[in-house]
Order: structure tokens, then sequence, then C-alpha cells
């Protein structure tokens, strides 16, 4: 901490500054000194900054059925392009058929421009937070994804033995969702190579079973007709409102 004295109204005032909020001390009588890094937080070179290419994985996904990787282009000094494409369908096999969550393969495939915000310029930006992808951020985002649910019926009920006289039939449902969404996150670098990235989101969104518009949740008795809630892309926010909720914990690699 750094402590110096000044005047308020007459009155004298003693303000304390953290260290790494400064750059440089200059006293009164014009001798000044440089403060240095802490060395946790050393300046990062040109190598570092020149960075412009990371590869991530999705860490929450697999928990919801599918898995997501992406890829971050950096466009400028505040602008990267994002790409994400996933897999639906994880566990599919090794669970129950009674969750649509569950009961679903398919893909999905989103695409935006993230914007890196502005820091104050009254405090010192730390070292790793100078590369065009590390901060918070705005993040536009155009979401898509299909995918097929499986369910079964039977021809009819013989109340007569044998009872099984009518055979099972296998039904698909096929779902499309979009969305778009604006992202708000923060990107962590835990070194040279490797990041944390945070988001949630809020947007608009629409889906469609089997070509047919669907934009409530039936409680009759062919629950299959409207729609499923959970788009894997994103979530429905209300059984008929067209909200939609994102949000994401990732990991990267940069090079």
């Amino acid at each position: 901490v750094v402590k110096y004295r000044t005047n308020s109204d007459g009155h004298p005032v003693v303000i304390e500054v953290a260290k790494h909020d400064l750059a440089k001390v200059k006293l009164k009588d014009g001798q000044a000194s440089d403060v240095p890094y802490p060395r946790h937080d050393l300046p990062y070179g040109p190598a570092f900054l020149g960075r412009k290419h990371a590869l991530f994985l999705d860490v929450i996904a697999p928990a919801s059925n599918h898995v997501t990787v992406g890829y971050e282009q950096v466009l400028g000094s505040r602008i990267s392009l994002i790409v994400k494409a996933g897999y639906i369908g994880l566990w599919s096999e090794y669970m129950e058929h009674n969750n649509d969550m569950y009961n679903s393969k398919g893909g999905l495939l989103t695409a935006g421009l993230k914007f890196k915000l502005p820091r104050s310029p009254k405090r010192l930006t730390p070292s790793r937070d100078a590369h065009p992808m590390a901060g918070w951020y705005l993040y536009p985002e155009l979401t898509f994804s299909a995918w097929s649910t499986t369910y079964y019926t039977y021809g009819g009920y013989n109340p007569y033995p044998p009872y099984n006289n009518y055979p099972q039939i296998e039904n698909t449902d096929k779902y499309t969702s979009a969305a778009l969404v604006l992202n708000v996150g923060r990107e962590f670098f835990l070194g040279e190579h490797i990041t944390f990235d945070i988001s949630g989101g809020l947007g608009y969104g629409g889906e469609w079973r089997n070509g047919e518009w669907a934009d409530s949740y039936d409680y009759s008795y062919d629950y299959h007709a409207y729609r499923q809630e959970y788009a894997f892309t994103h979530a429905f926010f209300g059984e008929t409102s067209p909200l939609v909720l994102t949000g994401g914990l990732r990991f990267g690699y940069v090079f």
C-alpha cells in the first residue's frame, strides 16, 4: 500500500492506494520511481500477445447429454470470432428413455463475435488481461441445434391371453431449434496457454417439431406434440415464452 497526504477543504487527508494499481510514484520534490510488477504478474512478451487462436471445451455440457468444442480466432485488439460445434447423445445408450434430454441424438452449431469490454483507465491492467482474449466481454451469438427423440406405442390392447399380440411400434420426433442470444462473460488466463471462461446470456428463440412450429408444451395424451424446453444450445424460459437462457464454463488452450 502507498499512502500520501493531501488537503480537502482545508483539512489534511490520508489516501491509501494499492501498489498493483500504480505504475509510477512521483514525490513532491520531483523524485520518481517505478512500481515493479509483483512476481505473479510479470509482463508477458510479444509471443504471449501474439497468440491469436484457441480451442476450448465446455465442461458443463456432458452433464446435459452432449459435448461441445469451440474455436476462437482473434480478429483485432478487442474482437474475436467464435465458432462452436457439438454432438448430442453422449449418454443416450446408457440412460432410460423417459427423459427427453437423455433420449435425444443430434448435433449443434453456434457462431458469433466476441467484443472485449474496456477497463477503467484509472486502474492498471494486469499483464495477462492485456491479451485480446482476456477480460470481460459481450458476445452476440446465433445458435442452431437439431436432434431426434424416440418413443414407443402399441397397436392396441388385448385383454385375453396372450397379451402381447400387438407389436411395439417405434416412433421418432425430429426437432430443430434456433436462437439469437446476447452473452456476457469473463475470460481468465491461468498461465500463458490455459484459459478459463464463464458466461451467461439471454435472448429469443424458436423451435420446430417434425417441420411444424412448436410454441408450447401440451399436457394432453400426446405429450410429444409440442416443444422440448431444453434445446442443448439454450433453454426456453417458460412453457410458452420465446425467451431463452444460456450459460457455460469452458477451459481452453491458446496457441
